[in-house]
């Protein structure tokens, strides 16, 4: 992507980001973006991108768990039988994001969406074969965390909410070395419970707010976790989402009323399909980009 289009994607970009990258000895807040196709077959020019938006983690969403135990991320297959058989360029691709210069430090696979059934058939898988191993989750995570280097799983789980084989998937991927973060909106009983039992794996907490969670608080979440929960809200569209002053806006002001040190933007394939959704404020030093976060820069 070339020229005045990639100029306007970068800016927009940006400003979604919520991280000012080149700054400041202070903490930095952490900050996500998720995105799906464009993540796989974007090439170099959506990793240059990523690297300089300002974004601390990338969320790739989403992995699918078929019946038999293939992962596959949105409609591409990417694990078989323990092996991986995605793209051949895209291990070099991700690893490339965190090379310097860059703001990434952190990758991280989704698993599941509304309307699948991908913790179903995890259920299903555990009870059928465990989680040694031996068994085909086991070999199959083990071989997407070598291939694509991630560093934690992200559970997306709105089909089941069954809270034994959540967690002994957890503890299977806990011990492969990977950190678990939760994505809730509702049903925060299943999330307490999940959390509860995976302990010290769970260092992270993103919390929808935006379509079925469009209501949730927060600090409510937060106190019912035992964790500051990351809230995320969805990127503008011509249907609806925020507008990059409304995400500003609302992050304020839940680091002011919640405690909030960092949040979300879902997500990147949508930012591409409407580049018209916000302009950006930048000031540019030397090859950097640096503009307001909304959880320092007050």
């Amino acid at each position: 992507m070339k020229g005045k289009a990639f100029k306007a994607l970068m800016s927009c970009l940006l400003l979604l980001g919520l991280l000012p990258w080149s700054a400041s000895a202070e903490t930095v807040p952490e900050s996500v973006i998720y995105g799906g196709g464009p993540f796989y077959a974007g090439g170099t020019d959506t990793m240059n991108t990523l690297k300089a938006s300002g974004f601390t983690t990338v969320m790739l969403w989403t992995i699918h768990v078929n019946s038999n135990g293939d992962l596959v991320y949105n409609d591409q297959p990417v694990v078989s039988n323990g092996t991986y058989v995605g793209k051949a360029s895209w291990p070099a691709e991700l690893a490339s994001l965190k090379q310097a210069p860059t703001s990434v430090k952190r990758l991280e696979i989704s698993v599941g969406s509304w309307g699948v059934s991908d913790f179903q058939n995890i259920k299903n898988l555990v009870a059928t074969q465990g989680t040694g191993t031996g068994s085909i989750l086991y070999k199959n995570f083990a071989a997407l965390k070598s291939a694509l280097g991630v560093d934690a799983v992200s559970f997306d789980n709105e089909d089941l909410y069954d809270v034994n084989s959540a967690v002994a998937f957890g503890k299977m991927l806990s011990g492969m070395g990977l950190k678990i973060t939760l994505c809730p909106y509702t049903n925060v009983s299943y999330w307490q419970s999940v959390k509860s039992q995976l302990g010290s794996s769970v260092d992270r907490v993103y919390l929808q707010v935006y379509d079925g969670g469009a209501g949730n608080d927060p600090a409510a979440w937060s106190s019912q976790l035992g964790m500051t929960v990351m809230p995320g809200l969805d990127s503008k569209t011509s249907s609806g989402g925020n507008t990059p002053a409304q995400v500003n806006s609302r992050m304020s002001a839940w680091k002011s009323s919640a405690g909030i040190q960092g949040g979300f933007i879902w997500y990147y394939d949508a930012i591409l399909n409407n580049p018209g959704g916000g302009s950006a404020r930048t000031t540019r030093r030397r090859s950097t980009v640096r503009w307001a976060h909304p959880l320092t820069d007050r």
